[in-house]
């Protein structure tokens, strides 16, 4: 009997002990057997700490924009799993994700696979049969060992270099640094986007000898009053703000220009300002209550952005206003960090327990909160994400605004709870 999707999924959770295994030796047998090493397309691979998803937003939109059939595989998804993967900026239907499930199955035959690890085939299966010009890859996790990193790429990118997921990836930023680098292929474009990068990656593309061009050395961004410009090979003049990082976008345009599309002008500032993503500063509309905005900055590095935007948002209101924060997080992120790089833009924290293996109690949260030496909030536990938000409402004034961040779970859960 055929599975469905939510059968599907099922399987795959139980098929394997871990749900994340680094490594490339199964997976790229399977993926020889299916063809998937060599893809019928320009490949653009995407690693970094924070990033990475905007980053292929903005060169999603730029291509898409300029005439391409484009497809995006990211991770992970927030409500559905079809999210992660995009034709066109379109998810598939759940019979083609049964699909291509079927085909890795019977291609795999008695070779264990990790659940990321057969999402990734499946996914790489349906990019490959949908004949598109450009695919985007977001490397899941590190760089070096994802399973994405099996396939062969046009031209890779790094966005950021910060400390998460230690376990996995080493302590520090130049382990950090030396696994993100390899995604870099020999004599191939490779696009730096953080401005200060371990000596590790510079020593790793200097030893394959990439073509790489850094963030601020052969490409950089210049603020003016209501507008930027970029500055690579050439420059490009009046692009406005959003609320997604300048830098991803710098990067993006960095990438564009690697790939020798001279694309007009006009059209990089309209992809630009239209590229968007969901939960990131995405801006949900409630009747009746304060504006709400959903971010999944989960680890120091991303919450600094997310403070400097909470910092321009408050001040585009009325004086008096006040910002609210509903948060959860996972147990295994820098908690006390993430907290001190948002203290001070925030008045109010609703600490909530995430309902999920790896989630941090609303308890353990506020002991991180206090160890951040928080001198400009209060802090109240939450259970449940629809108690958190009541009490937030009933504290605020419609001119005052709501930050949803902590997680990919946090910003999963409210999203569930506000469309039930």
């Amino acid at each position: 009997m055929q599975k469905n999707l939510n059968e599907w999924l099922t399987y795959l959770e139980q098929l394997h002990p871990c749900e994340i295994e680094l490594g490339l030796t199964r997976i790229s047998k399977v993926a020889k057997d299916l063809d998937l090493i060599h893809l019928p397309a320009k490949v653009i691979t995407v690693a970094g700490t924070n990033g990475k998803g905007t980053t292929c937003a903005f060169l999603e939109e730029i291509l898409i924009q300029a005439g391409y059939k484009v497809g995006v595989y990211s991770s992970p998804h927030i409500q559905h799993y079809s999210e992660r993967l995009r034709i066109n900026q379109q998810v598939l239907s759940d019979t083609q994700h049964c699909h291509a499930f079927a085909i890795v199955e019977s291609a795999r035959q008695d070779t264990s696979l990790s659940y990321f690890e057969y999402v990734t085939l499946s996914c790489l299966q349906l990019l490959k049969e949908a004949q598109c010009d450009f695919i985007i890859l977001e490397v899941g996790l590190g760089g070096r060992l994802d399973a994405t990193n099996m396939v062969e790429s046009d031209i890779s990118v790094v966005t950021t270099i910060g400390i998460d997921h230690t376990d996995w990836l080493g302590d520090d930023r130049e382990k950090i640094g030396f696994e993100k680098a390899g995604v870099f292929r020999a004599h191939k474009p490779v696009i730096c986007g953080e401005l200060n990068p371990p000596q590790s990656l510079k020593n790793h593309a200097r030893a394959i000898a990439a073509d790489i061009r850094y963030a601020g050395q052969d490409f950089y961004v210049e603020k003016q009053q209501n507008t930027w410009l970029w500055k690579g090979k050439r420059t490009i003049t009046e692009i406005q703000h959003t609320l997604m990082p300048m830098q991803n976008a710098s990067t993006a345009l960095a990438v564009i220009e690697a790939l020798n599309l001279n694309l007009d002008q006009v059209l990089l500032r309209r992809a630009l300002q239209q590229a968007k993503l969901a939960g990131r500063l995405q801006k949900i509309a409630v009747s009746g209550a304060p504006d709400v905005y959903l971010d999944v900055a989960h680890n120091p590095q991303s919450a600094q952005y997310l403070a400097s935007q909470i910092k321009l948002l408050r001040a585009a209101k009325e004086a008096g206003c006040k910002v609210f924060a509903i948060v959860g997080m996972l147990k295994d992120k820098d908690m006390t960090g993430t907290f001190e790089q948002v203290n001070g833009q925030l008045d109010d924290y609703s600490l909530l327990t995430l309902n999920c293996a790896r989630g941090a109690s609303s308890e353990t949260l506020f002991k991180h909160f206090q160890a951040s030496h928080n001198k400009h909030g209060k802090a109240q536990c939450f259970e449940d994400i629809s108690t958190a938000y009541q009490s937030v409402v009933n504290k605020a004034n419609v001119s005052d605004i709501i930050v949803i961040f902590g997680s990919f779970y946090t910003v999963s859960e409210f999203l569930t709870f506000s469309q039930g």
